[in-house]
């Protein structure tokens, strides 16, 4: 009977707070979990505010991941969509070849201001390869100003230009020879000319100018008379993860038996205080499959609807967190 009530309890705290239980970014399902695979995943921007939980691309290998999609448009030559503004959801990862017309699918558009001042992040990336050269955009920055203005749609990327680090394909002119700044482009900061070099260089997703006579997709590259396949990406992390980065809890202990688990699980925490605390459980695609506010010390979860494999215990304190794996083996 007390197995039951604790049950209960623990899917009717999970119902009322599974939003705020949610992670904002990709970033912080990596801290998590650090054994998350890259793939579609289901985040809380504003952890739990006006904006609904929605699906994110995660790249979770590049550069030690924690990577979140923020701006996707694969184009196909001689063609010319409209950009997609995203106020309530993000664009998946779909194609990551040239030749692909991925308008009008949810692999297609950019976050909005709204969105994009949401989504905790301190770090961005830029990616961008077009079938008209070989050159790639592949690089990324902590520089202020731009994260600013791509949160807000005011100010400019002025000063990016110093102020970033090559991946090893990165073999583009910009961001390095950047001459020239756009300012205040609001929800279109992160497409039209936050990279630019004169009438050279640029990263500039469809519309025309007097002098081109086709729509222009630029990825280091004026083509201006031709119109080439082209895939943009921006992505963001966030490094400085209040209560999941470099805060853990030294002293409390989590004692975990039977492990191996088949159908239940008794966890026995030290030197924690309940009032404050909460335990959740990722598996290993960083999913969370359990979460609860410490009630009970020790607590016994019902394992029995989990799959075989390993799982991340998460149990937090204020802005202080312990990790513990354990595995469920039938």
């Amino acid at each position: 009977m007390k197995i039951n009530l604790i049950l209960i309890t623990i899917l009717l705290v999970y119902a009322v707070n599974a939003n705020a239980q949610l992670p904002r970014n990709c970033s912080q399902i990596l801290a998590i979990n650090p054994s998350a695979t890259s793939g579609i995943y289901t985040i809380d921007p504003d952890s739990g505010g006006v904006l609904p939980t929605m699906n994110c691309f995660c790249d979770m290998t590049t550069d030690g991941g924690g990577w979140t999609l923020i701006l996707n448009y694969n184009h196909l030559a001689s063609t010319n969509p409209s950009l997609k503004i995203l106020s309530d959801s993000l664009p998946l990862q779909g194609a990551t070849t040239l030749g692909v017309d991925e308008s009008n699918t949810s692999y297609w558009g950019h976050a909005d201001t709204t969105l994009t001042n949401a989504i905790p992040f301190d770090e961005v990336r830029f990616y961008g390869i077009t079938s008209e050269h070989n050159r790639i955009i592949h690089f990324k920055s902590f520089h202020a100003a731009t994260i600013a203005y791509f949160k807000t749609g005011f100010g400019s990327t002025l000063g990016i230009s110093s102020s970033f680090t090559a991946f090893g394909d990165h073999s583009a002119n910009l961001p390095a020879s950047i001459d020239m700044t756009i300012t205040d482009k609001g929800n279109y900061a992160m497409t039209d000319y936050p990279l630019w070099t004169g009438s050279m260089y640029h990263w500039f997703l469809g519309g025309l100018d007097a002098i081109c006579a086709s729509p222009r997709w630029e990825v280091d590259n004026y083509p201006c008379f031709t119109e080439p396949s082209t895939l943009h990406q921006i992505w963001v992390r966030q490094n400085n993860i209040n209560g999941l980065n470099g805060k853990v809890q030294e002293q409390m202990q989590i004692n975990l038996w039977p492990n191996p688990a088949k159908d239940i699980i008794n966890i026995n925490f030290k030197n924690v205080n309940n009032t404050k605390s909460t335990i959740s459980i990722c598996n290993n695609m960083g999913q969370i499959v359990y979460s609860a506010s410490l009630f009970e010390n020790p607590i016994q979860i019902n394992t029995m609807d989990l799959y075989d494999g390993i799982y991340l215990i998460t149990v937090t304190i204020d802005d202080k967190i312990k990790h513990q794996k354990f595995l469920i083996q039938r």
